[in-house]
């Protein structure tokens, strides 16, 4: 282990020497293990967008870090997070996503309000000793920020606005908090968590990947931007928009309003530390959270975001299968590579590669923190 370490602290050398990650982070299981003490449990983690649940009793299930957990609007229209687990004998609760007035166990009928207070459960008013106070759902804490949701697993809560510091600044010009979910969509990856993210926030696989999809959009990227938090972010010019494929161009959809050049000229690519990344074009943004599932695989959720107005659009409807297409081309590539990518990384000497600084801007950055996180 001292070995392996002493490897990641390659990971914090000035850009032009920094290597990346040992090739043991991305399947080895007590890397893992470090990662959920070192990381997950102590950092805030990006749930996507907030919006994607508009009704009270509207629910979303799902897992991350194997803790099972449920997302759900209460009556006054506030996001709560719990575990999807019942305070009796552990029964899951809810499958999927759905709509309810209240969340009843389907094992024995416990029943609790959206607020997760217990409000039912037969017999148990027979007991003395029982207090119906002491069993209500356990919740984690939830914070929105720039139309975002994040929930922190830990016991001992961060500040978010420490840990986001000049994000809102940067991402001003989206006015992100205004866009609205249109699609959203969950899959597996046989690949590690990182390499996902990876792969979505540099440009150095371009022409390789995605040679007749999306690679003449893209211009060689600015200088990565300068973050305060634990984020990376990088903007770069375009070629028409790099939300659509190539062929699709004729059907873009209107720039956001009051989104000026240079912003209006581009996407910026932002990473999110650790678990979530997205692009925000001239038109539109798309999100993805990605976390583990075992050393060697992960589960992603997409988002895909546009302005409020855009969607009232005649026509928009049509236009908008064009950039669900383009995501999922793209995608389909990506995961090509990254599955091939896992295949030789698996079990393999560890080695270290060099950055490309400048194509890989953000992955350099993300390997220097994660680094600092784990030694």
């Amino acid at each position: 282990m001292k070995k392996l370490l002493d490897r990641i602290k390659l990971c914090k050398l000035p850009p032009p020497q920094r290597r990346s990650l040992p090739y043991e982070c991305y399947w080895e299981d007590s890397i893992l293990t470090q990662e959920q003490e070192r990381i997950f449990s102590n950092q805030w983690l990006g749930l996507g967008r907030s919006d994607r649940l508009e009704n009270p009793g509207e629910y979303e299930v799902f897992e991350l870090c194997g803790q099972a957990l449920v997302l759900i609007r209460n009556q006054d229209k506030e996001l709560r997070l719990y575990a999807n687990t019942c305070r009796h004998r552990g029964a899951k609760l809810l499958d999927g996503t759905g709509q309810c007035q209240a969340i009843s166990c389907p094992f024995h009928g416990w029943t609790y309000s959206l607020d997760g207070n217990l409000k039912h459960a037969k017999t148990m008013a027979e007991n003395p000793s029982f207090d119906f106070e002491e069993h209500s759902l356990i919740e984690y804490k939830l914070k929105e920020l720039q139309g975002f949701l994040f929930v922190f697993l830990g016991n001992k809560p961060t500040d978010l606005s420490s840990q986001l510091g000049n994000f809102s600044e940067l991402h001003q010009p989206w006015s992100m908090n205004e866009l609205v979910t249109t699609r959203r969509a969950s899959f597996e990856v046989q690949c590690n968590w990182k390499a996902f993210l990876d792969v979505f926030n540099e440009y150095y696989h371009l022409n390789n990947v995605h040679p007749t999809s999306i690679d003449n959009l893209y211009n060689k990227p600015e200088e990565a931007d300068k973050t305060t938090g634990d984020f990376a972010s990088q903007f770069g010019f375009t070629t028409g928009t790099g939300a659509l494929l190539e062929v699709d161009q004729i059907n873009a959809l209107p720039i956001m309003e009051n989104l000026e050049p240079p912003w209006s000229l581009g996407a910026r690519y932002s990473w999110i530390f650790p678990n979530m990344t997205f692009a925000a074009s001239q038109e539109a943004i798309w999100v993805y959270e990605a976390s583990p599932i075992t050393s060697m695989s992960c589960r992603v959720r997409q988002s895909i975001c546009f302005p409020k107005n855009t969607t009232t659009l005649p026509g928009f409807k049509e236009k908008s299968q064009a950039y669900y297409q383009r995501l999922d081309d793209a995608l389909d590539e990506d995961i090509v590579a990254l599955e091939n990518q896992q295949k030789g990384l698996n079990k393999s000497t560890s080695l270290q590669g060099q950055f490309s600084t400048l194509m890989e801007a953000n992955v350099a950055t993300f390997s220097e923190w994660y680094a600092n996180k784990i030694i």
